[in-house]
C-alpha cells in the first residue's frame, strides 16, 4: 500500500514537472514569436525609411541635373558650331550669341549620403527588390563618375580660362569688334580640340536617363 501511494505520488510529481516545463515552453515560444514578429515589423519599418531616403536624395540629385542641363547643351552646341566651320567662315554674331558659356565654370555636388549610410547599416541584405537595388548601386556609381568627369572638365577649362584672360580681360573680350572676335575666338582651342563638353553632354544624358529610370521603379 505504501508502494503504491508512493508510485502516485512520483507520477503526480513528474506530471507538475511536466506541466511547468509545458508553461514554460510555451512561453518561450511567444516570446520567441513576438521577438521575430517585432524584429521583422522594424526591419520593414527600417527599410521603408532607408528606401525613402533614397528616393527623395535621388530626386534632389535629379533636380540638380536638370538644372545644369541647359549651359550643358549650349557649351556643346558652341563646340559643335567651331567644330562644324572653318575658322575663316565663322560669325562674329553667333559667337557673340554664346558668349555666356565661354568664362563660366559651374560646380556639381550631387548627394550621395543616404546611398551611404544604407551601405553601412546592414539593413541592404534584406531587401527583397533584387531589381531596386542593382538599379539603386549602378545609379549612384553613374552619379559619382558623372561628378568626377565634371569636375575634372571645369578644372581643365578654369586652366585654359586663366591663360587666355592673362593675355585679355574678360570684360575687354565682350566688347571686341568683330574683327577681333573673329580674330580670337574666345575658348577656341578648349572646344574645338578636346571636345570636352561633348563627353560631358553624353555623361550627362545617360545618368539623368539611369536615375530616371531608378526613379520609376520605387512603389
Amino acid at each position: 500500500m505504501y508502494h503504491m501511494n508512493k508510485t502516485k505520488t512520483s507520477i503526480k510529481k513528474i506530471k507538475k514537472i511536466l506541466r511547468e516545463i509545458f508553461v514554460v515552453v510555451i512561453g518561450v515560444g511567444i516570446t520567441l514569436s513576438a521577438s521575430y514578429w517585432i524584429t521583422n515589423r522594424k526591419e520593414k519599418s527600417d527599410m521603408a525609411l532607408y528606401l525613402n531616403t533614397i528616393k527623395f536624395e535621388l530626386t534632389e540629385n535629379k533636380k540638380t541635373l536638370d538644372g545644369i542641363e541647359q549651359h550643358l547643351q549650349k557649351s556643346n552646341n558652341y563646340t559643335l558650331y567651331l567644330s562644324s566651320h572653318n575658322k575663316k567662315s565663322l560669325n562674329a554674331d553667333s559667337i557673340r550669341f554664346y558668349s555666356d558659356t565661354y568664362y563660366q565654370i559651374l560646380t556639381l555636388t550631387l548627394k550621395t549620403n543616404a546611398f551611404d549610410m544604407f551601405k553601412t547599416s546592414g539593413n541592404m541584405r534584406l531587401a527583397s527588390n533584387k531589381e531596386l537595388l542593382l538599379s539603386i548601386w549602378d545609379t549612384y556609381a553613374k552619379l559619382v563618375d558623372l561628378q568626377q568627369q565634371f569636375s575634372a572638365i571645369m578644372a581643365l577649362k578654369f586652366e585654359d580660362m586663366r591663360k587666355e584672360t592673362q593675355l585679355v580681360p574678360m570684360w575687354e573680350i565682350m566688347s571686341w569688334s568683330d574683327e577681333e572676335i573673329l580674330k580670337n575666338v574666345p575658348m577656341y582651342n578648349f572646344h574645338v580640340n578636346l571636345w570636352f563638353y561633348n563627353m560631358l553632354l553624353y555623361a550627362y544624358q545617360n545618368t539623368s536617363a539611369m536615375l530616371n529610370e531608378t526613379l520609376s521603379k520605387f512603389e
